[in-house]
């Protein structure tokens, strides 16, 4: 009896209804990086499909908004490169140290190889990525080196002219002052929406 190869094997075993969602998520894996570009890549990696809603992990916060907002184009770049029918995708920057499979190094890739809506963002702050090469072992360590990044890109960062607080030289260029303080000035007074 001849051994078959453990591709042939592995695809044998997607073609049954329990595994097909597993075979589907490996097609996801395979053609991540193609879909988004490389740059995002190192950022956010895939990590289950559930349920037809795919799963990703982010490297900030910062990245799973930004991720949010062009989820709709990224699921259908998904869908029609693969011929799947995902639902939805949903970022979530805490599955990024509770993976095993990210072992890797995950540092800032350079200001070019990141898209250019991203580059564009008034928000965007390619110093506010973490550089290190070690995962935080617990959530205080975590926290410190937040608490470290953040005192660092505040002391770089210059001064809101309304609120006098540290903000992006995006928001600043766009706006005039940091998002907070424009948001407020759309609102109008509270309980009342301005026209």
């Amino acid at each position: 009896m001849p051994l078959d190869s453990i591709h042939n094997v592995i695809n044998h075993f997607e073609q049954q209804p329990r595994w097909r969602s597993r075979g589907h998520f490996r097609q996801v894996l395979n053609s991540w990086a193609a879909v988004v570009g490389d740059g995002v890549a190192r950022q956010a990696a895939p990590v289950r499909l559930d349920q037809d809603v795919l799963h990703v992990a982010v490297v900030n916060p910062m990245w799973a908004q930004t991720l949010t907002l062009e989820r709709r184009r990224i699921l259908a770049k998904l869908n029609d490169r693969l011929h799947l029918h995902l639902s939805d995708i949903r970022f979530s920057s805490g599955d990024w140290y509770r993976q095993n499979k990210f072992g890797k190094t995950t540092t800032t890739s350079a200001a070019s190889e990141l898209p250019e809506w991203l580059r564009q963002h008034p928000s965007y702050e390619p110093r506010a990525i973490p550089r290190s090469p070690q995962r935080p072992e617990t959530a205080e360590e975590s926290f410190e080196r937040w608490a470290g990044l953040t005192q660092q890109l505040a002391a770089q960062q210059p001064l809101c002219p309304q609120c006098h607080c540290h903000c992006p030289t995006g928001e600043l260029k766009r706006w005039g002052r940091c998002s907070i303080c424009a948001v407020k000035e759309l609102k109008g007074p509270v309980g009342r929406h301005s026209v």
